[in-house]
């Protein structure tokens, strides 16, 4: 597998901070750069449509689920610019990635979220006969980690992200969501990012070469 420079950002919510800070972050230079979701804060979808365009300029490919604050019209937007990962498997410089974005249920009512049954049927089809040479991206994180504790100390991740990670051991899953959760853990071999919200300036780099290591980034 050849080496891969990643960036992953997640949880824009439409502010006009997060545009300008992932573009200082990609003049570092990247193979590829992951949107782990929540682009917009409700939408609209126009504002993915700008920033896809200001980000295509820079050459670097990107790849992209949405997250439970973004309406589901963004899919159509993501597979326009050819850049959606959500519920799909795709494989760059030898690594497969699986992606599935959204969230378990929130007491909000957000426009993209699913049941534990729903992720948990649609990542264990996804995983099917991956290698061992996978990432997993979901913008919720799994259950009962460090990335996935809000402030007041409450789990809010995913038990199905976890169940998943679990049996299958990706080399990483990356994701987003829970923005005081900013943090990396493990769980097996697996290892665990949340980058924290690109709004407030975060981010997270991924050097992939036989094996896996993650750098939290700040601009």
């Amino acid at each position: 597998m050849i080496k891969l420079r990643i960036l992953a950002a997640t949880d824009f919510h439409g502010s006009p901070n997060a545009d300008s800070n992932l573009l200082r972050f990609l003049q570092r230079g990247y193979d590829y750069v992951i949107l782990i979701g929540d682009l917009t804060n409700f939408g609209p979808v126009s504002l993915v449509e700008s920033m896809l365009a200001r980000l295509e300029a820079t050459g670097v490919p990107i790849l992209a689920v949405p997250g439970n604050c973004d309406p589901k019209p963004i899919l159509e937007v993501l597979e326009k610019h050819q850049v959606n990962l959500h519920a799909k498997c795709m494989k760059i410089g030898g690594l497969t990635l699986v992606g599935f974005g959204g969230s378990n249920l929130t007491p909000f009512n957000t426009p993209f979220e699913f049941t534990e049954t729903e992720i948990k049927e649609e990542l264990t089809a996804l995983t099917l006969g991956v290698d061992d040479n996978w990432i997993l991206i979901t913008h919720t994180p799994p259950y009962d980690t460090r990335v996935d504790r809000t402030e007041a100390g409450i789990h809010v991740g995913s038990k199905s992200v976890r169940q998943i990670i679990e049996q299958k051991q990706p080399l990483a899953a990356l994701c987003g969501h829970v923005h005081e959760a900013r943090n990396t853990d493990k769980i097996g071999r697996t290892l665990i990012v949340n980058p924290g919200p690109i709004s407030r300036g975060y981010a997270a780099e991924l050097v992939v070469e036989n094996g896996v290591c993650a750098k939290l980034l700040e601009t």
